[in-house]
C-alpha cells in the first residue's frame, strides 16, 4: 500500500485496529503515551513516533482512536499536536466517540491547513476489533469517505456513510444510548425471571428465540454477564457514562427530552458509586442482583 498511515491511540480497541491495518499491508507509524503499546506494534513492523506532531509530519493519513473529546482536542490542537505537524493534502480520520461539536471544531482548524477530515467512530466489541469486524459510522465529505474506504475495510466489515462531518458521531452516540437502555432492561428481566424461579439457562434460551432477543443478549450477556465476567479492560461503566453524557448533552442542544436516557445514566452512576466504574458495563445487572439476593448465571455454554 502506498499511503503511510499514522495511528494515535493504542488502547483496547486502537491497538488491534492498528494491527489489522498492518496485516492488510499498510505502512504504519504508531504513537501512544504508553510506550509499551507502541513497542508492541513496532515488534509487528510499525515505526515508532514520539509525538502526535511527528505522526502528522510523516503520515499521509492520520487516524486517532482516543477516549474523550478533551483527548481529541489535545492531540489535534494542543502543543506538539497533529495541527503543528500536518501537511496540506493529509486526511485525518478520528475514530473516537466524542461530541459532534468537537469533531466540527477540530475539522475547521484542519480545513484551514488544507487537511480533510472524516469522523468514523466504531461499534461492537474488542473481539470484533481484533477480528477486523467492527461496525463503522462515517461522517464527512462523501468523496473523502470513498477515498478512505479501503483503510476502513481493514478494520471493519459493516461501514456506513451517515452524512456531513459529525454525523458518524451522532449515529454512534444514539447507538450507545439505545444499547445502554437495552442492557438495563435486559438485566431487570433476567433478575426478575431468576427470582421467580426460572433457571438462567432457560431464560437465555427462550429469550434468545423471542422478541426480547438482542445483540446485547447474544453477546454481552451470553459471553460475559451470565458467566459473572465483568472484568476490567473491556468497555467500562465509565466509558458508557461518558457516552450517555454525550447523548444527554445532544438532547439539551437539540431540545429533545431524554427521560429514559437520564434514568439509565443514573443506573450506571449508581453502579459506579459501588466501586465498579472500571468494570465491564453490563455489571449494572449486579445492582438488582445485590438487592434481590439472586445471581443470574448460566450453568452451560449454550
Amino acid at each position: 500500500m502506498g499511503r503511510k498511515i499514522g495511528f494515535i491511540g493504542l488502547g483496547a480497541m486502537g491497538k488491534p485496529m492498528a494491527s489489522n491495518l498492518m496485516r492488510r499491508g499498510f505502512s504504519l507509524a504508531a504513537y501512544d503515551i504508553r510506550k509499551e503499546a507502541v513497542e508492541e506494534l513496532v515488534g509487528y513492523g510499525a515505526s515508532a513516533a514520539t509525538s502526535s506532531k511527528e505522526v502528522a509530519e510523516i503520515s499521509d493519513v492520520v487516524i486517532t482512536m482516543l477516549p474523550s473529546s478533551p483527548n481529541v482536542e489535545e492531540v489535534y490542537l494542543g502543543k506538539g499536536g497533529v495541527l503543528e505537524g500536518v501537511r496540506k493534502g493529509t486526511i485525518a480520520i478520528d475514530m473516537s466517540t466524542i461530541a459532534p461539536s468537537t469533531t466540527k471544531r477540530v475539522g475547521n482548524f484542519l480545513s484551514e491547513k488544507g487537511v480533510r477530515m472524516i469522523d468514523a467512530p466504531v461499534a461492537r466489541t474488542v473481539k470484533a476489533a481484533v477480528e477486523g469486524k467492527l461496525a463503522i459510522f462515517v461522517g464527512g465529505e462523501k468523496a473523502v469517505f470513498e477515498e478512505c474506504r479501503t483503510i476502513l475495510e481493514a478494520m471493519g466489515t459493516d461501514i456506513y456513510y451517515a452524512g456531513g462531518l459529525g454525523s458518524g458521531e451522532v449515529v454512534k452516540i444514539v447507538n450507545n444510548l439505545i444499547l445502554a437502555a437495552i442492557v438495563c432492561a435486559t438485566s431487570e428481566g433476567l433478575v426478575l425471571g431468576a427470582k421467580a424461579g426460572v433457571k438462567p439457562d432457560v431464560l437465555f434460551e427462550t429469550l434468545n428465540h423471542g422478541s426480547a432477543s438482542s445483540f446485547a443478549l447474544q453477546n454481552h450477556f451470553k459471553n460475559f454477564a451470565l458467566k459473572g465476567d465483568f472484568r476490567e479492560g473491556l468497555f467500562s461503566v465509565e466509558y458508557m457514562l461518558k457516552d450517555l453524557s454525550l447523548a444527554l448533552g445532544m438532547g439539551k442542544e437539540f431540545q429533545v427530552p431524554l427521560l429514559l436516557g437520564s434514568l439509565v445514566s443514573q443506573l450506571y452512576e449508581s453502579v459506579r458509586a459501588t466501586g465498579k466504574g472500571k468494570n465491564y458495563y453490563p455489571v449494572v445487572m449486579t445492582l438488582l442482583e445485590d438487592l434481590t439476593g439472586v445471581k443470574v448465571r448460566m450453568e452451560s455454554d449454550s
